[in-house]
């Protein structure tokens, strides 16, 4: 069994090779200048369990299986709540705020679909208009079928023209 010391040296080398850092003072770590606090308690059951704070959301606490942690679980929760401070805080109406989110929905669609450096899509955020990402799509060799349809989907997802003024 380990001390909490031992814990708090452990969580800062497991966080930190995932790119998170430890700002001093109590127990945080953060992610693109966002401190997220955690703390250590001890169960008389279970032993240590740590747990993840956030104003306004409900705190979440990570036990031991088989006498480790769930790194991973643990630092996705503080960059998750790091982001979401972010995009809070950057307001629609701002340049910077539009940029923010729409970097926040380009990259959402590129975790769905799949679409990165080493497929034939790309999805990167407009930097002007706010809900908006930009889709390039590589050279493709299609058969025709391939061509009507995806003909179809890109009409309907481009903005309509307006017939030319007389």
């Amino acid at each position: 069994m380990q001390t909490e010391k031992e814990l708090v040296a452990l969580m800062t080398a497991r966080l930190g090779s995932r790119g998170l850092t430890r700002v001093a003072g109590p127990l945080a770590f953060a992610h693109k200048e966002q401190a997220v606090s955690l703390s250590i308690d001890e169960s008389v059951y279970t032993g240590y369990y740590i747990t993840v704070h956030d104003r306004g959301r409900p705190a979440r606490q990570f036990r031991a299986h088989a006498g480790d942690y769930d790194w991973n679980d643990i630092a996705n929760l503080i960059v998750e709540i790091a982001e979401s401070r972010l995009e809070r805080r950057l307001p629609l109406t701002t340049p910077a705020g539009v940029r923010a989110n729409n970097r926040a929905l380009a990259e959402k669609l590129t975790a769905m679909t799949g679409a990165g450096p080493s497929s034939q899509m790309m999805i990167e955020p407009s930097s002007t208009a706010p809900g908006r990402v930009r889709v390039r799509v590589q050279e493709l060799d299609l058969d025709p079928d391939s061509v009507m349809e995806l003909y179809r989907v890109v009409s309907r997802a481009a903005p309509k023209k307006s017939p030319p003024h007389s």
